[in-house]
């Protein structure tokens, strides 16, 4: 039988560590693609909105062993809620400030009105041409 080649050991970031140390940190060890500066900052503000609110944190644990955290589900309706309003401008801790847990929890099902606006012609533009190439109307007969 052969043995897996072993791991290094994730070295866990601190708060202190400079942008050069996290680069280090993605360089040495760690899997996948190191997430660019505005990833991170999103990142970074998602964490801080839901520590901001406790109670829905408690509504969406997740148990791993014996500890309880934060499931993945909250931190990606977070960064959703984060990225939309920083896309918009805004400055980061005006969003800390201003987000809510409603707008967390809506941020997955909330499609904003330009696009339901495009969905719907593109749907009348589909029947009424569609229906056009396939039928004749009287005034071709």
């Amino acid at each position: 039988m052969t043995r897996a080649a072993e791991r290094p050991t994730a070295v866990e970031p601190e708060d202190d560590m400079t942008e050069m140390d996290q680069d280090e940190l993605w360089q040495h060890g760690v899997e996948g693609e190191a997430p660019d500066n505005a990833t991170t900052q999103a990142l970074n503000l998602a964490h801080r909105a839901t520590e901001k609110f406790p109670e829905l944190a408690k509504r969406y644990r997740a148990y791993a062993g014996p500890a309880a955290i934060v499931s993945g589900a909250l931190m990606a309706l977070a960064g959703v809620a984060v990225a939309r309003r920083l896309r918009r401008g805004q400055h980061p801790d005006e969003i800390l400030e201003q987000i809510t847990s409603e707008e967390i929890e809506r941020a997955a099902g909330v499609s904003n009105r330009q696009n339901r606006v495009w969905r719907m012609v593109k749907r009348i533009a589909r029947r009424r041409y569609g229906s056009n190439s396939e039928t004749t109307t009287p005034s071709d007969e």
